[in-house]
């Protein structure tokens, strides 16, 4: 636990939403429900007051902006094959009794990945750009790795692959794009997505 009560204002700022590729709440924040001063302070603001706070900390004390980005990314950090495997395999597991028309399911794929985007969309909104980006990539990837599957049961089978997949993944660029992320290159993850490469690109 940092000792500096300023960095322990910047850390205790930033939220933890439980959600994908988060296992409950996060080790860092559990410790803060020990901080009786932090912790009593922390529950009267809302993620906005304390984004204010910490804008004005910054604000009067400029020499914390380094520390404070260097936090920031730490805590919200991606284990990026961890998350991809965990996307992978919810897919693989989504099933549908009875005839399943294209239209419904691709809506229930989405809504497994939504709240992924909503993750990395909280990611983007607190500055962890590298971290929404890793995200973003992991949802493609977990995609692409559906793409050969033969088991007839599965529900992205059943919509027909590899095609499903993919327009699935050009839906998912879809809904990131207009948060200009730094997406990374997948040429040798995806080397069927020729789309995705020529999209990218600045």
């Amino acid at each position: 636990m940092p000792k500096d009560p300023l960095r322990r204002v910047a850390i205790a700022w930033i939220p933890g939403p439980s959600g994908p590729g988060r296992s409950g709440t996060a080790p860092w924040k559990r410790c803060w429900c020990h901080c009786g001063v932090v912790g009593s302070w922390k529950r009267r603001l809302s993620d906005d007051e304390r984004s204010v706070l910490l804008a004005e900390l910054l604000l009067r004390h400029p020499e914390l902006a380094a520390e404070a980005e260097e936090i920031t990314s730490a805590l919200l950090a991606v284990d990026d094959q961890e998350l991809i495997d965990e996307i992978t395999t919810r897919l693989r597991t989504l099933r549908l009794r009875g005839p399943v028309s294209v239209d419904a399911g691709r809506g229930r794929v989405l809504e497994v990945l939504q709240p992924y985007i909503d993750d990395l969309t909280w990611r983007k909104e607190r500055g962890a750009q590298r971290a929404a980006a890793d995200t973003a990539a992991a949802v493609m990837l977990g995609l692409y790795e559906c793409r050969e599957d033969t088991d007839e049961d599965m529900l992205l089978v059943r919509m027909g692959l590899p095609g499903a997949a993919d327009d699935l993944a050009r839906t998912v660029y879809e809904k990131v794009r207009p948060l200009h992320l730094s997406l990374p290159p997948l040429a040798d993850e995806c080397p069927e997505w020729t789309w995705y490469e020529e999209s990218w690109r600045p």
